[in-house]
């Protein structure tokens, strides 16, 4: 089974984690995550796109595959209703995309980014 670090567990904001249910045991975390909320990602929307089916080699879990903008704001595929829903329970203010033909760039948003120029302070979100 394709396993993606991207899918498995995100760190989304000082506080809190998301994580695969079916990868992370949740009471099996490292103690550093012991106060922090941990939001247990929405089963994937199926996707019925068959060129996607044949080429991509990732897991059904892409939709973890996000980008934190800042502590609220977040970049997400606009296909995975579920998780966008999740997000905004949550308290996060997502931003629907189209990224759907990830295949290329080997993950979603998250894998298919790099930070050129970065604004704000470097900042640890373990005390």
């Amino acid at each position: 089974m394709p396993m993606h670090i991207d899918t498995t567990l995100l760190l989304l904001s000082p506080g809190k984690v998301l994580v695969n249910p079916e990868y992370i045991d949740v009471n099996r975390l490292p103690d550093v995550l012991s106060s922090w909320d941990i939001l247990i990602a929405p089963e994937p929307n199926p996707i019925d796109e068959r060129l996607l089916k044949i080429t991509s080699m990732c897991g059904k879990w892409l939709s973890m595959n996000i980008l934190m903008i800042d502590e609220k704001r977040v970049i997400a595929e606009r296909h995975h209703t579920d998780m966008l829903r999740a997000l905004e329970k949550w308290g996060f203010e997502p931003i629907p995309c189209d990224l759907l033909h990830y295949a290329p760039f080997g993950g979603s948003f998250h894998c298919a980014t790099l930070d050129v120029r970065r604004r704000g302070t470097l900042e640890s979100y373990f005390r």
